[in-house]
């Protein structure tokens, strides 16, 4: 955006020309993923180890949890291939040893679980999903979907779906969840026989969100439980039109739709129409009520088939993140819709994002909210794509901010980058809890086809706030400048440099270039500003600035119009650099180079026939970000 200071000066002022002026800063993305050290955990092959992943956390102890459907389980020798879930340490680990978890369920193949339920472990698929309160002392939600009920044995095996709330602790008794099970149903497919719950699961506060894809003849439904009243919600049948097959409930989320003081639920519809669909529904007394649907664009693209609740904006209400992994150019690139919203159900379609647009890569197919990795005061969310580069894998980085999220991604991390056996690299995906303490949380990757798990640690990221101050208007009769017999004109630049962070340095090198008339220097032409500096002319400042932390320094620059320039026809652009040298504090060899982008926060310094009125402009902050490499 261009300030435009010439449009405040009246026609009648005689403006004869205009000098544009532009600060332009080097704004460094969040590259503070730290990729050198990777923290890699592997379970047994072909037991899909990180189908699901989740970070974890009690007192000071951070765990990587781990699910693993297709494990054998020590605790349950007698049941074949029931699934396993895992707790990896992270610190204290240097073998990165991965133990099971005992969820108390013993060692008996089939157990009984109400007047006509008789329970069968084989091949349940422990560990499908895994979720987190998210709260200091959260439990844990581990669910198997294919855990079936067979007391009227082969006639009517009913594959309900199974989950246990696990203490924080990750020891002591766990509590069963089975939502579709009552008393002396046993049809197949009406209702909730066939319901599979727990294929997807999310904590909201109290409230455990299970989707149940299976119910209704696969129509599916969403299963909601509030654990302190041991309250049942359930979707009002009247509220969808979706259709058998369609899948309702094969992904769920959770979050402030409606208001920042309640909790709403979505469910996705992947099939619903050929297209997919998401619903967001109201809990109203017992019931959930729809309050927002919306529709995919492409048949076959499996549009709501991934879903993630995160406030983008900081505005108090959650937003939603749609994936359609198989949404199609040429093959199965995928893309995912970002909704904005406004309370009480009213959702903006605002952005639609696809990574690389790669071929085959099922963009979309896992979306989680990763907590503020960059310190900016936004939210963050990483997109697994794990198809890409041919099963090897990838996960995109997006930045929330004041307007939704950017609609470029600022980091893709390869699977194969970080470790060549990687396969399916983003499947699964776990963040928002800082798993090292240095204050920035972290990313947990599964790559389920490796039987592996990657945890990515952020570094600290040093922001470099800079602002220029430069005159509001310029008096073009009056020549402010003597050299000797010369007279000509020129103004005063201040640039002004401060930075801050967390878990950061306290005192940093920076070191900066000023360029003025940068674009006729790209083209190799005279350029028609210069600036004084040490008594000399040139079009290049450089210095070094010892910076304490939220301490700004200031330093004032001279820059002259040379005398054969009459007019200004085109920008003049004065370019400042910032480059951070963290001496003293780290060694420079390790410290990344900056990654930079470009912005431009641009006013018009009016040649004038009047005096200025004020004094000096100030230009709109700009930002750099600079970072700490981790030590390890």
């Amino acid at each position: 955006m261009y300030y435009r200071m010439a449009e405040l000066l009246s026609q009648k002022r005689g403006i004869l020309d205009i000098l544009y002026v532009y600060l332009t800063v080097s704004v460094a993305y969040s590259y503070n993923i730290d990729l050198q050290h990777p923290i890699l955990f592997r379970g047994t092959n072909g037991t899909f180890f990180g189908y699901s992943v989740l970070e974890h956390f009690h007192d000071n102890t951070r765990w990587v949890l781990v699910g693993a459907p297709r494990a054998n389980s020590s605790f349950s020798s007698s049941v074949h291939s029931p699934g396993a879930l895992f707790k990896c340490r992270v610190h204290s680990n240097p073998e990165r040893r991965c133990t099971e978890m005992d969820l108390g369920r013993g060692n008996k193949r089939r157990d009984s679980c109400g007047k006509t339920c008789q329970g069968d472990r084989d091949n349940e698929w422990m560990g499908v999903s895994l979720a987190r309160q998210n709260r200091p002392d959260g439990k844990v939600l581990a669910c198997a979907h294919r855990w079936k009920n067979v007391y009227y044995e082969s006639e009517h095996i009913l594959p309900h779906g199974y989950c246990s709330i696990i203490n924080s602790t990750l020891q002591g008794r766990t509590q069963p969840l089975i939502p579709c099970y009552e008393d002396y149903k046993k049809t197949y497919g009406e209702e909730h026989g066939s319901c599979q719950a727990g294929i997807t699961g999310v904590f909201a506060e109290e409230l455990v969100v299970m989707g149940a894809p299976g119910s209704y003849y696969w129509t599916g439904t969403v299963k909601v439980f509030n654990m302190s009243s041991n309250m049942l919600y359930n979707l009002n049948k009247d509220d969808v039109t979706s259709q058998r097959y369609s899948y309702l409930g094969y992904a769920v989320t959770a979050g402030h739709f409606s208001s920042p003081s309640s909790i709403d639920v979505a469910a996705g519809v992947p099939r619903d129409d050929g297209h997919g669909k998401v619903y967001i529904f109201r809990i109203e007394g017992s019931s959930l009520v729809k309050i927002f649907q919306a529709s995919g664009k492409m048949m076959g693209s499996y549009y709501g088939s991934s879903l993630c609740a995160v406030d983008l904006n900081g505005d108090g209400l959650s937003d939603l993140l749609v994936g359609a992994p198989m949404h199609s150019q040429q093959r199965d690139e995928g893309q995912v819709t970002v909704y904005l919203s406004h309370g009480n159900g009213v959702m903006e379609e605002t952005v639609v994002l696809n990574g690389k647009n790669a071929y085959n890569a099922h963009f979309g197919e896992c979306i989680s909210a990763i907590g503020d990795i960059d310190d900016d005061g936004y939210q963050d969310v990483a997109i697994g794509a794990p198809k890409e580069d041919d099963y090897g894998g990838a996960v995109y980085i997006y930045h929330g901010d004041a307007s939704g999220i950017t609609s470029k991604y600022s980091m893709r991390l390869s699977g194969q980058s970080i470790d060549p056996g990687l396969r399916m690299f983003g499947q699964s995906i776990s963040g928002n809890v800082d798993m090292d303490g240095n204050g920035y949380t972290d990313v947990t990757i599964g790559a389920f086809m490796a039987d592996s798990v990657v945890l990515l640690r952020t570094r600290p990221v040093i922001t470099v706030e800079v602002s220029i101050f430069l005159p509001a208007s310029i008096n073009i009769t009056v020549p402010q400048c003597h050299e000797g017999p010369q007279h000509h004109n020129c103004f005063n630049v201040i640039a002004c440099l401060r930075f801050r962070g967390k878990q950061v340095p306290g005192q940093i090198e920076l070191l900066y270039n000023l360029t003025a008339d940068v674009d006729k220097r790209q083209k190799g032409q005279p350029s028609r500003v210069y600036l004084t500096h040490n008594r000399e002319q040139t079009t290049v400042v450089t210095q070094t600035l010892h910076l304490d932390i939220n301490r700004q320094i200031c330093h004032k620059y001279t820059a002259h119009v040379r005398a054969s320039v009459t007019r200004c026809a085109g920008q003049a652009r004065h370019l400042v650099q910032p480059h951070a040298e963290i001496r003293r504090v780290l060694d420079s060899n390790r410290a990344p180079p900056l990654k930079s982008d470009t912005q431009n926060r641009g006013f018009c310094a009016a040649w004038s026939q009047s005096p200025p009125e004020g004094g000096l402009q100030r230009l709109e902050e700009g930002k750099l970000f600079a970072k700490r490499p981790k030590q390890t």
